[in-house]
């Protein structure tokens, strides 16, 4: 039986996330999400060109509402960027555990047993059978060397999870 072989990526840390986000707002969102740097970082520019224009029109309540939009963002954008690199970190952690939670059911569909009766498997090993059928003695276990010269390919994981520690 094979070994089951979960492909994941590095989870992303929300303390990082949160530092970068606190001391380079919108650059420092980049981390948790591209997205959500780059909709942060053009906000702004699109908020001064809604205030310039607000403020070349001739109404009063326009001139008025775009001042409060842009004191309101100026009050919360760093924390916008912070709240959003916390919530885009957790989502992407979440996006991992749940393929690997995939992959091994994958895993344990195709080989019909429970990865965990695996793992139990590797440190209760039955005994080691020999090429004659029967059981292998300690002395018939090769050396490290050896059983590498005889397999090659084969990593030093594969030795122990065949012989044991």
């Amino acid at each position: 039986m094979t070994a089951p072989f979960i492909v994941t990526k590095s989870p992303k840390s929300i303390g990082i996330a949160i530092l970068l986000a606190l001391l380079f707002g919108p650059i420092g969102l980049f981390y948790a999400s591209v997205s959500g740097g780059l909709i942060m970082t053009i906000t702004p520019i699109f908020l001064v060109i809604v205030f310039i224009y607000g403020l070349g029109m001739e109404s009063a309540a326009l001139v008025e509402w775009s001042i409060i939009l842009i004191l309101f963002f100026l009050s919360t954008y760093w924390l916008i960027n912070i709240i959003w690199a916390v919530i885009s970190v957790n989502i992407y952690n979440k996006k991992i555990e749940d393929d690997a939670k995939r992959q091994y059911e994958i895993w344990n569909s195709l080989h019909g047993r429970d990865q965990n009766i695996y793992v139990q498997n590797i440190y209760h090993k039955t005994p080691e059978i020999n090429k004659s059928g029967q059981q292998a003695l300690p002395s018939d276990r090769p050396s490290l060397q050896e059983w590498l010269r005889k397999n090659p390919g084969s990593t030093i994981n594969d030795y122990f999870t065949r012989y044991g520690t």
